[in-house]
């Protein structure tokens, strides 16, 4: 799954790092996805960055990920949504950082749909948060996860 949302971030036009392919390649082969290209995209050396790029696409086309990719630009936005709020949900990606991916890279981008808004109201109250406010930070974290969950159990797309 981390490889194609690679994909679906490169689709949309993302800048993903060559650090990032080599990493997640590497990841994927001690989890057992291998393919020719992944092996040798998971072995490069900094001063083989540059072939980073290409063999992702190799690898792409090896896992015949781009039949699964979104078909435009928005279901792609819509994707990666899904995917950060999974992430946050089962707690692989912190919620404040979630919340913030949906909202720069989702909610703006998507002209700021109303189902995004309370994961991107409550991102802000975390961020702006202060002790004076009496209340404990961690209170918005749950609250962006709730908001997560309440949209991973609706239809797909919200919108």
């Amino acid at each position: 799954m981390p490889l194609r949302m690679l994909a679906v971030r490169m689709s949309i036009g993302d800048v993903v790092g060559s650090d990032v392919l080599i990493s997640e390649a590497l990841t994927a082969l001690l989890a057992d996805v291998d393919t020719p290209s992944l092996r040798v995209l998971a072995g490069l050396t900094r001063a083989e960055e540059p072939e980073a790029h290409d063999l992702f696409r190799a690898v792409i086309d090896e896992l015949s990920l781009s039949r699964e990719l979104p078909p435009d630009p928005r279901a792609a936005r819509w994707e990666l949504i899904r995917w950060w709020c999974s992430e946050m949900v089962t707690g692989n990606l912190p919620p404040e950082v979630a919340g913030d991916l949906i909202w720069r890279e989702g909610w703006n981008e998507l002209g700021y749909p109303d189902s995004l808004q309370p994961i991107v109201g409550w991102t802000s109250e975390w961020e702006d948060w202060t002790p004076a406010w009496g209340n404990e930070r961690d209170e918005y974290r749950d609250k962006i996860v709730a908001e997560a969950r309440v949209l991973l159990n609706g239809p797909w797309p919200p919108d």
